[in-house]
């Protein structure tokens, strides 16, 4: 019977055991911590340092018996500049019969790596394990001991009865807007946020539709009918239809004034406002619900003819508003999500009701547009989210844009796989800003889509080794997806598994402490990718000492690091597309 990593329990209990010396020489050797599918390319980082400086040989092991399978040459040193780092890479690509395994140097010490397997569905468990992170976020229901296990904990924020704020327009009285994803690691609801998330999801679905069928999240809604992943997007689709205006408009949050304290959602009594109103809630917002428009029409036909007159009416109210940008009133202290330029905005909604509409008016105002691929999507820039629906999903653009389109998603991808080849962790260029590892899972999500186009698999390859960097190829030498690896993210900025957990009570000075693996009381809920490396460690007013300066080690796994340990819904979703989509592709490469 083939074993799974699930994860990684197994691993963790082995690693706790061994000695700090063998602990401390392991973090040397940078590793996918979880593993390699058979065909994949598979690298691993040795740094150079006292203990791997006499290394210039590797071997991969069984480990189970240490009996060696494959031998190979470090590569000559390379520097990176992002680290401060210079290291060898050990490169057993040819390697592809499945099992667990780890990598040893030729060194005085015979250091060896993290475990980790050869599998052809090894990123199963990371896949599923980052989409479930949306129920564990859902807000004003409560998480059932069946469903949640330890992680159970009462429903928070009913927000039957929530308060405007004079920036909302409203100039009194109360709404209800229950339902919907807390946003990141406290307990507020933002649209720009949930634009981009439930949009990245959409897009999964539209591309791997069977992936999560019905029963394969273990959420309330499992077994009926309808596939998992879109019971679970409803749930915040619900959410964002409330705060749709009579006149069109979205509203922009709903949160407190100002962030709560460590507690449980249930304890968080602070009076929840909705607030503002401005152009990019209404963009993301029109975008998001034309996707669901034609995703849910197979379901319901009813609900999905709503999505689209909501997105409809959110167009022309930032047609006739087109200018108007969200700025936190003074008496209110959460999220800005701060955006002055609103075209990419109206690209990618004109895109998504183009592809579901058909009408001419959203292929007028694209013909006007530039809508070649250049960049990764993020938050504030979503404009690579339109040429990736219209590359993928079929539409009336004329043969000759849409070739256009899918040339310049295979043109960017193509200078990224440049970049990996000249980096030590084999990555493409990025600035480490807050939420570096989105950036990173996006980025992968463009070489799934020049794979699809090509049907070449040095995209799908190198989609894989910028996953390998999120589960552990990294400076930092740690997994960033939470409770996946051995070495893994177990720390998080979260209010909820820090209160459960326990974290708190611990201090910051003991978190501080170099930890090689997460002790028994300081297991977090698996699958939240982190924000990961930020140099510009915006929380060092907080208690948070960062030990290294360099951008691409500015991390710490200590729970107060909002800066770089904090988790966030629109960091989830491109994980969730970038495992799943490598998993089903990987697995069906593998069959062939």
């Amino acid at each position: 019977m083939k074993k799974r990593p699930l994860t990684c329990q197994a691993l963790t209990i082995l690693f706790l055991i061994l000695p700090l010396t063998a602990a401390a020489s392991m973090e040397d050797i940078r590793i996918n911590q979880t593993g390699f599918y058979p065909s994949s390319r598979k690298v691993a980082v040795v740094i150079n340092s006292i203990a791997t400086s006499d290394a210039t040989e590797f071997q991969i092991v069984r480990a189970s018996d240490g009996r060696s399978v494959f031998r190979g040459n470090l590569s000559a040193p390379i520097t990176w500049a992002q680290s401060g780092e210079t290291g060898r890479q050990a490169d057993f690509s040819i390697l592809d019969n499945p099992g667990r395994y780890k990598l040893v140097l030729n060194n005085k010490n015979k250091t060896e790596s993290y475990p980790f397997y050869i599998s052809s569905d090894i990123y199963r468990d990371a896949a599923r394990a980052s989409t479930r992170t949306f129920y564990f976020q859902r807000c004003s229901h409560e998480l059932s001991d069946k469903l949640a296990g330890k992680w159970a904990r009462a429903a928070g924020h009913p927000d039957t009865a929530v308060s405007f704020h004079p920036s909302s327009g409203q100039s009194s009285g109360k709404m209800s807007s229950p339902g919907g994803w807390y946003d990141a690691g406290d307990f507020g609801k933002y649209m720009v946020n949930s634009g981009i998330t439930v949009g990245t999801l959409l897009s999964f679905y539209e591309n791997y539709p069977n992936y999560f069928p019905d029963r394969s999240l273990n959420i309330p809604e499992s077994g009926n009918g309808r596939p998992d992943i879109l019971d679970e997007i409803k749930y915040n689709l619900d959410w964002m239809k409330t705060m749709q205006d009579k006149d069109g408009g979205v509203f922009f949050k709903l949160t407190t004034l100002t962030f709560p304290g460590y507690i449980m959602p249930d304890k968080d009594e602070g009076e929840r406002y909705v607030i503002g109103k401005s152009t990019s809630s209404a963009l993301n917002f029109a975008a998001a619900m034309a996707m669901a428009g034609r995703v849910y029409a197979a379901f319901d036909r009813q609900y999905a003819a709503d999505c689209i007159a909501r997105a409809r009416r959110a167009w022309d109210w930032a047609q006739k508003n087109n200018n108007i940008p969200f700025k936190n009133p003074s008496d209110v202290k959460t999220g800005e999500y701060q955006d002055v330029n609103f075209e990419d905005e109206f690209i990618w909604a004109a895109a998504e009701l183009f592809i579901t509409t058909k009408e001419k008016q959203f292929a007028d105002f694209l013909n006007t547009k530039d809508i070649a691929y250049k960049s990764e999507p993020s938050w504030q820039n979503v404009h690579g989210l339109a040429p990736l629906s219209l590359a993928a999903i079929k539409n009336d653009l004329p043969k000759a844009a849409q070739d256009s389109i899918r040339a310049s998603i295979v043109r960017t991808a193509d200078k990224w796989l440049n970049q990996m080849d000249q980096h030590l962790y084999r990555v493409p260029d990025l600035n480490f800003i807050w939420g570096s590892n989105s950036m990173f899972a996006n980025k992968g999500i463009a070489m799934v889509y020049a794979y699809k186009i090509t049907n070449d698999n040095k995209y799908l390859f190198g989609a894989c080794e910028i996953a390998d960097y999120l589960l552990g190829k990294n400076a930092a030498g740690i997994s960033f997806m939470t409770g996946i690896g051995t070495r893994y993210a177990a720390n998080p900025h979260h209010r909820h598994v820090v209160v459960a957990a326990g974290i708190d009570k611990a201090g910051v000075a003991r978190q501080q402490k170099r930890q090689t693996a997460p002790t028994d009381d300081n297991v977090v809920i698996p699958g939240f990718l982190v924000g990961g490396p930020n140099a510009g460690q915006q929380d060092k007013a907080h208690e948070v000492t960062y030990k290294h300066t360099l951008p691409a080690k500015s991390y710490e796994d200590v729970y107060k690091s909002y800066a770089s340990n904090e988790v966030a819904i629109n960091w989830n979703a491109p994980a969730t597309f970038l495992f799943g989509a490598i998993d089903a592709l990987m697995g069906s490469l593998a069959k062939k």
